[in-house]
């Protein structure tokens, strides 16, 4: 028994011996294998930002009244109705509308173009911003030789990755964004970021290799653009209303059938950082757009087109095809326009499309007008929206309350938005003289009211059409009773777009001095009533205005005229352009 335990105490001891030999020869193992790895910390993510731009012969003039630091006092006088100032807008026709458009352009240097980010310096340049921690990309460790990688997730930007490296090795290392809060890209099994996910992406990419060592190492990543950017500014506040959500525009260059698109994607190799397999991007829609401001809304966004194709666009060249076009109105009612239209972007030089670039244009739809007499007239009555102020009163370039009427289908204008008091800045308003209420429908100056002077005088506007005899009358049943109308032809290309193609002016009546509606006919046949339409012109001496004048009695319509009201009593508007179509 003594013999037994004596032989079980000697086996308990060797193995008690054994473990701790073994506990001390791991525990060497793991401190060489620990002393051979490194940790990867993350010191820096940042990109390169230029937004700075540049004029590119803009068609829109500096100093707009939209945009200049004119002095409240001279804006106003350029309002008034002896102001001769006009548009610094250059307008232009397409078939369904007229546009003003500018074009701005930006080019990184050489230098710029050659940055690449490090690993061994922080030296922070200007133009480099700091991803925001919001914002995801991807980072991918492969080990020099193998061609699988080590380590490949998503992380926010200021989160260090979960990465284990071994010391005195060589790394190669990628790092992926698009600049959202939410994903980036991955690669396949050559290395290949597919195109499909890098469609209109603010793509950008950084590399670089590191050679580790123990404790920390440190990445400073410096993300560069990979595609040249555009973005296009649309503004439809001149057309009275906001780009739905099925709206879709493309960025191309030629035009009809030749018009080519020029935002492509493309397979990215991040190996050598080239694209390949070239294809266009799908047009954006309107959902897809930023509203520019939430006074106005819809009525003016933006998109960020991003392409990788990177050749330059020859001078005048630039096209935003409005692949469709569709317009909320002020009644809820949708304007269609023509699928496909051209819209050209003026720049004398060559566009630079280097990557990393960014270009700015901006399209300001206008309404059309008809054409009378060589004169181009607004197709509906002017309104007021005191809504659309956007603030306690009227400020020149935000302001849209001065607006055309949705249509002319109707017999009982509102008395308190489309009855005006000579030159006063609101329908009933009693500040006589102050302004042209024509001149200040966005964009200001385009439009203007009517000139009558002596008969005699080429700028007597409303007696050139009392001579124009390619005129019609009628009485027609709308929703609200019945419209009796005079209607002159109008000689521009017909537009389906809107309801009216000629120039059509209602008989409203007026309202009195004590604000009362008068003379507006009513019934099919046997209506009496007034048509009365407000010039630019008027007597000092006698504080009146000259006005258009017709009357229709018992259905009966009698001669026109040009006759004097007292400043106090309220007229209907029809506007003229203030400038001359290109």
């Amino acid at each position: 028994m003594k013999r037994y335990f004596s032989n079980y105490s000697m086996a308990l001891i060797l193995g008690v011996s054994s473990l701790a030999a073994m506990s001390c020869s791991n525990k060497e193992n793991t401190e060489d294998i620990q002393a051979n790895k490194g940790n990867v910390s993350i010191r820096s993510v940042r990109f390169v930002n230029d937004d700075d731009v540049i004029d590119v012969n803009a068609t829109a003039k500096k100093g707009s009244v939209s945009t200049s630091q004119q002095s409240a006092v001279a804006l106003q006088a350029s309002m008034t109705f002896e102001s001769k100032a006009v548009s610094p807008l250059n307008i232009q026709s397409a078939s369904e509308f007229d546009f003003a458009t500018d074009m701005q352009s930006n080019a990184l240097t050489q230098s710029d173009n050659n940055l690449r980010a490090s690993t061994n310096s922080n030296k922070l340049r200007a133009a480099d911003v700091p991803l925001s921690d919001k914002k995801k990309f991807r980072l991918i460790f492969i080990k020099d030789g193998a061609s699988k990688p080590l380590y490949n997730e998503l992380l926010n930007a200021g989160q260090d990755p979960d990465l284990k490296v071994e010391a005195n090795s060589k790394y190669r290392w990628y790092a992926i964004s698009i600049n959202d809060v939410s994903t980036a890209p991955d690669i396949d099994a050559n290395g290949r970021i597919a195109g499909a996910d890098l469609a209109n992406k603010d793509f950008m990419f950084a590399s670089g290799e590191i050679t580790t060592q123990t404790d920390n190492n440190y990445l400073d990543i410096l993300f560069l653009r990979q595609m040249a950017a555009v973005e296009v500014d649309i503004n439809t506040r001149g057309a009275f209303g906001g780009i739905t959500d099925n709206s879709a525009f493309s960025l191309g260059k030629g035009a009809g059938n030749t018009f080519a698109n020029i935002i492509q994607t493309g397979d990215f190799s991040i190996f050598n950082g080239t694209f390949s397999n070239l294809q266009d991007v799908a047009p954006i829609k309107g959902s897809e757009m930023i509203v520019v401001d939430s006074r106005w809304g819809n009525a003016e966004k933006k998109a960020y087109f991003y392409t990788a194709n990177t050749s330059a666009i020859s001078a005048n060249n630039l096209r935003v095809r409005l692949n469709s076009l569709h317009i909320a109105l002020d009644d809820n009612s949708i304007r269609n326009f023509s699928e496909n239209t051209i819209v050209p972007i003026s720049h004398s030089e060559a566009l630079n499309m280097t990557k990393g670039t960014l270009s700015k244009t901006n399209v300001r739809l206008i309404e059309s007008g008809v054409s009378v007499n060589g004169l181009v007239w607004a197709r509906t009555n002017l309104v007021y929206d005191s809504q659309k102020l956007y603030g306690g009163s009227y400020t020149a370039g935000a302001s849209d309350a001065y607006r055309f009427r949705t249509d002319n289908n109707y017999s009982y204008p509102s008395i308190n938005t489309e009855y005006w008091n000579f030159g006063a800045t609101t329908p009933r308003g009693t500040d006589y003289r102050t302004v042209d209420q024509c001149k200040r429908v966005y964009p200001e100056l385009t439009w203007r009211s009517p000139l009558e002077g002596d008969p005699s005088n080429p700028k007597a506007e409303y007696t050139k059409l009392t001579e124009n005899s390619n005129r019609k009358t009628s009485i027609t049943k709308v929703p609200d009773g019945y419209r009796h109308t005079i209607t002159w032809i109008g000689t521009q290309a017909a537009n389906s777009a809107y309801p009216d193609n000629d120039l059509v002016l209602g008989f409203y009546g007026y309202i009195d001095a004590n604000g009362i509606r008068q003379q507006i006919p009513s019934g099919s046949s046997a209506g009496t009533g007034i048509l009365r339409y407000k010039s630019a012109t008027y007597n000092t001496g006698s504080n009146e205005n000259r006005i258009l004048y017709v009357e229709v009695s018992n259905g009966t319509f009698q001669n026109m005229s040009i006759q004097l009201v007292a400043f106090n009593q309220g007229n209907t508007i029809r506007c003229v352009r203030n400038v001359v179509n290109n």
